[in-house]
């Protein structure tokens, strides 16, 4: 029995030992001076030619601590170049934004290139809504063909990430994932759905990460190609107005979520939190991002909705026909470039109506199936002069609209033009991508302030250096070329909507060094109990 004792006394402090010696496992390695006799000889060793070593420094001399810097240089160069801040990103197809009038919606679109290989994207710009979204493994898409519409002069692309060498999956675990409670389990891919504010307008399918190529510029910067991670929603299935001829290669959404282009870009340290887009009165424009604009624009601080700041919401607080501005006007509004047309409030809109019928010298036209009240009768020779429209801001800010209306043409040229202002449901309006042309507009999300100052998107004195072509080497993909639409034909309705959002956090992986050293543990264990059964 005692000799039974002692063995087991001895196995016990064995184990113990054993612990402690799993605990303290360590695992070393021989380090090499990579100028050193043993790397020389191990370089000619793998080669089999001394001429491979190339320029090899003898051991304290000034060449040897020349080459050791100039690689310590290099190693600090790809340090900064890494967390790299930018004064201006754009599009790597140079940042050119068009309108193609009522054949694409009336919105204003940009090429983008997504994956690797890249691919290229005519996308529509939407600060109302977050996520940017492109035709993807189609089940219900809109036709991509370029025979299907007036304006465009190629086909248009499907995005597929199978045939991207950087795609990944954001699974239903991920922090950005708002589905993910609806999942079956968290590993698989997080499936996502968008509802717009149009009606039956929605854009559903799956999430994934890829890259969308970017182009550097501004005074800090020469230009240069940025390959930035983003959320890409594959829309494998949309509905309503994107089917029938709105953003039918995909969406770029602005807003304030956290999976907004915007919001990564400025959580990847790549630029300021902050983009403007510019669209002039010939349909083009550009889009920039990280701008924050001129000291000398005019500005107005974004509102919280519900404590929160969700939504580029702005305080409108008199409105003016010409010179005279109107009473009990004031109204929150929202600024969307994803939407075509303004829409004020009913009871503001109403006395704007009115006061802006009671200045124009021209005769009430009725169109027959049109939503627009406020048409008038003319001819190109004939244009009477139209009072501006004025929103004014805190601190006599304001934001004047000196041609609030549309042209109508018939077979004969110009019969008619409209009011482009619409009422709206509720005390929330819209300052739609209409009242925008003529001004850069800045979305300062680091001060949550939208700057607005008069443009021709062209002469923008503060980046001079940024070029409107693509970067020097990448692949030429102009804007479509054709004649722009000019005949409004039809209502298009706004497509604007927003897709809630939930903080993000960075994610962890646990990884275990320890396995063999615990097997043993468990053999040990298992003799000490053969041992104490007999």
């Amino acid at each position: 029995m005692a000799a039974r004792s002692l063995l087991s006394a001895l196995l016990v402090a064995f184990v113990l030992t054993q612990l402690h010696s799993a605990r303290a496992l360590t695992l070393s390695s021989r380090l090499i001076h990579r100028f050193s006799d043993e790397a020389k000889t191990l370089r000619i060793s793998r080669n089999g030619d001394p001429k491979a070593l190339g320029r090899w420094p003898q051991r304290s001399t000034m060449d040897y601590y020349h080459l050791l810097a100039t690689i310590d240089f290099q190693k600090q160069n790809m340090k900064l170049g890494s967390r790299r801040h930018f004064q201006f990103l754009f599009p790597s197809e140079g940042g050119n934004t068009v309108s193609f009038g009522n054949d694409l919606g009336w919105l204003h679109y940009t090429w983008i290139d997504i994956g690797t290989p890249n691919v290229s994207f005519l996308v529509a710009l939407d600060t109302g809504s977050d996520l940017l979204w492109v035709p993807c493994d189609c089940t219900q898409c809109a036709p991509l063909s370029a025979t299907y519409y007036t304006t465009l002069d190629r086909d248009l692309h499907e995005y597929s990430p199978s045939g991207s060498n950087t795609s990944k999956h954001v699974s239903c675990s991920h922090e950005l994932c708002e589905s993910g409670p609806k999942c079956k389990n968290s590993k698989q891919t997080c499936p996502y759905t968008i509802e717009y504010y149009t009606e039956n307008t929605s854009s559903s399918g799956l999430l994934v990460e890829d890259i969308l190529h970017l182009a550097a510029g501004g005074d800090d910067a020469s230009t240069a190609s940025i390959r930035a991670p983003v959320i890409i929603g594959c829309g494998m299935k949309q509905s309503g107005g994107y089917l029938d001829g709105i953003a039918p290669d995909g969406l770029m959404g602005l807003g304030l979520g956290q999976t907004s282009v915007p919001t990564l870009l400025a959580k990847a340290g790549l630029t300021k939190n902050s983009f403007s887009m510019c669209f002039d009165e010939d349909s083009s424009g550009r889009l920039l991002f990280g701008d924050q604009g001129p000291a000398t624009q005019q500005s107005t601080s974004f509102l919280p909705s519900n404590g929160n700041y969700e939504m580029y919401i702005v305080g409108v607080e008199a409105c003016c026909i010409g010179n005279s501005c109107l009473k009990e006007t004031s109204f929150k509004a929202l600024v969307d470039s994803g939407t075509s047309f303004t829409f004020l409030p009913e009871s503001v809109y109403n006395k704007i109506a009115l006061e802006f019928d009671r200045r124009v010298n021209a005769t009430i036209a009725n169109y027959a199936g049109s939503p627009w009240k406020y048409c008038y009768n003319t001819s190109y020779q004939d244009l009477p002069k139209v009072p501006s429209v004025t929103l004014m801001f805190l601190a006599n800010n304001s934001f004047v609209v000196h041609d609030p209306v549309f042209l109508i043409h018939g077979d004969q040229g110009v019969n008619g033009f409209c009011l482009a202002i619409q009422p709206a449901e509720g005390d929330t309006g819209t300052v739609g991508q209409n009242f925008m042309t003529g001004y850069r507009t800045v979305f300062d999300r680091e001060n949550l302030k939208l700057g607005w100052s008069l443009s021709n998107c062209r002469d923008l004195n503060d980046v001079k250096s940024m070029p409107l072509a693509p970067p020097k080497g990448a692949p030429p993909n102009p804007l479509p070329t054709n004649e722009q639409q000019s005949t409004p034909g039809g209502f298009a309705p706004a497509v604007a909507g927003r897709a809630p959002s939930k903080p993000s956090a960075a994610s962890s992986q646990l990884i275990s060094s320890q396995i063999p050293s615990l097997r043993l543990l468990s053999l040990l264990l298992r003799l000490f109990l053969i041992i104490f059964v007999f």
